[in-house]
């Protein structure tokens, strides 16, 4: 009853921002474009009866023409569990920060951040949690482009010899 309660309400979100509404593994997935992720994500934390208001997870990914945003949702009162999809433009990759919504983001956008250059407007604290400072590029992007096999098995004896 509570599954088919979230999925109403997330049809109607899904209408009101042109999102998708899919299931993937008894989840409902709704993809969403960036502009609206501040919206849906404080309409899902708040559903009446059925809010998803406990931040799982959330992680970058790389689809080559665009990146997405994921954000696992559950409810700290109910079985209910929810996916948002958010996908953001590769050539500007910004979205709004979750931190607001929930204190945990924080840590996670970082991790996005550093992974694939996600920046995340309004973060408190953006910066690399991995990586050193000076580091160049985002390794987790699909076009970051790494020293061959070869050239970093020479450096490796080069350091060793020194």
């Amino acid at each position: 009853m509570l599954n088919e309660i979230l999925r109403v309400r997330v049809s109607e979100l899904a209408d009101k921002v042109t999102g998708q509404v899919e299931e993937s593994l008894g989840v409902l997935e709704l993809t969403i474009n960036y502009p609206y992720v501040l919206e849906v994500l404080t309409c899902v934390k708040n559903f009446p009866d059925v809010p998803c208001d406990f931040l799982h997870d959330l992680a970058g990914m790389d689809l080559e023409d665009h990146f997405e945003v994921v954000y696992q949702l559950s409810s700290l009162r109910g079985p209910q569990r929810l996916r948002i999809i958010a996908t953001v433009e590769r050539e500007n990759p910004v979205i709004d920060s979750a931190t607001p919504l929930w204190k945990g983001a924080d840590f996670l956008e970082r991790e996005a951040f550093d992974m694939f250059g996600i920046q995340f407007r309004g973060h408190p604290n953006l910066k690399r949690i991995y990586m050193w400072d000076d580091f160049e590029g985002y390794p987790l992007r699909k076009d970051y482009v790494i020293d061959s096999h070869e050239r970093r098995a020479m450096m490796r004896v080069r350091k060793e010899g020194e």
